[in-house]
């Protein structure tokens, strides 16, 4: 081998692969996120929202049946295919699986969804 003349430098390489993986992971999301559709609560749906997140927070199993109580309740006396009720249960099933943090964004999202800009 000539003295002028280097190896390729795997590090290098695994550099180049990482920087790409995440560039196209943030265009991924970065779309996602811009054309996700905000959610609308209505009031009884926020309120359930801020005890779902504190819940979320709190990892509570306990609290979270009680949330789900509630909602079941607001259900019952109002439209179950709205669209609080319908992203609400969404979050519930999250929390349900043992996803206490991707319930609580899913929360704190809905609530930032709320805002007028």
């Amino acid at each position: 081998m000539k003295r002028n003349q280097s190896k390729p430098n795997p590090k290098s390489n695994v550099r180049t692969v990482v920087i790409a993986g995440s560039a196209v992971v943030a265009l991924i999301a970065i779309g996602w996120w811009m054309s996700r559709k905000p959610v609308v609560l209505d009031e009884h749906g926020y309120d359930v929202t801020i005890a779902l997140y504190r819940v979320c927070n709190q990892r509570s199993a306990e609290g979270l049946r009680l949330i789900e109580q509630r909602l079941h309740e607001l259900a019952s006396s109002n439209d179950p295919v709205d669209e609080s009720y319908q992203a609400l249960t969404a979050m519930i099933a999250l929390a349900d699986e043992g996803k206490w943090h991707e319930a609580a964004m899913a929360c704190r999202q809905a609530l930032e969804d709320q805002v007028q800009r």
